[in-house]
């Protein structure tokens, strides 16, 4: 798979916590699943350095 074809692949990401009614699902590409994963880990060294 050529390396544009894969960080434009969509894969669906769902998210489920006790206060939701249902999951919550979003279609996503990998380009942008690695980004909010980027941003999820930013998030969590922030949280840690308080």
């Amino acid at each position: 798979m050529h390396e544009d074809d894969y960080a434009s692949e969509v894969v669906t990401v769902e998210l489920d916590w006790g206060d939701l009614d249902e999951p919550y699902r979003r279609d996503l590409t990998r380009q942008q699943l690695g980004q909010l994963l980027l941003n999820f880990d930013d998030m969590a060294d922030t949280t840690a350095n308080q």
